[in-house]
């Protein structure tokens, strides 16, 4: 069980830096994209420290595939930002965690892996739990009604539940033949290389020095932001070379509850750092929703 151990722990680590991320692209980024290029520049730094450590292979055409890999996780990396940017961080990572399906589906297809009925209603559940999470109250004033409108976070997190299938799938299939470490290192450069024709792009060059300009403390945060993505990467890496790539990300499905958990301890530590809804009838949908989406991975698994 391995493979459970190393999901687990990806998974609490994911959790914390999508909190991180929150609080960054409220105190020190307005631009996600300039956000984005500030979080691959500084992943060389532990991408540097694997290399010191471990070296480096290549491995035809293993090496370029995990460098082209690394390059198109720039762009559900660009659509979680957006979501990030416009919604809770626990909503976000409840919504995030709709991909699985897609994963299974892929899975199914492409891996052989086997498709039962339970998988049909878990998926079925992850609609509704989705569906759920993603309303949101809008009050009209008083003596109107209360409205329902869908959060503006589903848009963006649509292509980025089909990116990230392709991810997990194509990970999958490059650790059956490429050590854990290469693939993080080649993926790495990957992404550096993404952020190329970013960083040329005046606006968001600015973006980014105006990130910098936030000193020691915006520094600082962006590299404890990066710690807990590097942890997260590396420990759902080995899971995913340990176990079954549907059941390995179902375990994902934890992430809404744990963020919603480090939130409510962060508000207690840090009142007003992150703007999140905690009143009786949010947490009532929250936690339903949770439930549901748990329920649902666990039928797709």
């Amino acid at each position: 069980m391995d493979w459970l151990v190393f999901a687990l722990m990806g998974t609490i680590f994911f959790s914390a830096a999508g909190v991180m991320d929150k609080l960054l692209l409220g105190s020190y980024a307005r631009d996600s994209k300039a956000y984005i290029v500030c979080q691959i520049l500084a992943q060389q730094v532990f991408t540097i420290l694997v290399l010191a450590i471990m070296g480096i292979d290549f491995i035809y055409p293993e090496s370029m595939l995990a460098a082209v890999m690394g390059i198109l996780q720039l762009f559900p990396s660009v659509f979680y930002m957006r979501a990030v940017q416009v919604e809770e961080a626990s909503k976000v990572a409840a919504l995030e965690y709709f991909y699985p399906v897609f994963v299974f589906l892929g899975a199914f297809f492409l891996l052989g892996e086997t498709l039962a009925f339970r998988h049909f209603a878990g998926g079925l559940l992850l609609i509704i739990g989705v569906l759920l999470i993603s309303y949101r109250h809008q009050d009209k004033g008083e003596g109107s009604f209360v409205k329902l409108a869908l959060s503006p976070a589903l848009r963006p997190f649509i292509p980025y539940w089909i990116s990230m299938a392709i991810y997990c799938i194509a990970l999958k299939c490059l650790l059956e033949s490429m050590n854990e470490w290469h693939l993080y290192v080649w993926s790495s450069l990957g992404s550096l290389m993404a952020i190329m024709p970013l960083i040329a792009n005046p606006s968001v060059r600015q973006g980014v020095m105006v990130f910098f300009e936030g000193g020691t403390s915006a520094i600082g945060a962006l590299l404890s932001e990066e710690t807990f993505m590097f942890l997260g990467i590396i420990f759902s890496i080995f899971a995913y070379g340990l176990g079954s790539v549907t059941i390995v990300t179902s375990i994902g499905a934890l992430q809404p509850i744990l963020t919603l958990l480090l939130i409510i301890i962060l508000g207690l530590i840090l009142p007003g750092k992150v703007k999140e809804t905690l009143d009786r009838n949010s947490l009532i949908q929250k936690s339903l929703s949770f439930i549901i989406v748990l329920v649902g991975i666990y039928f797709v698994s």
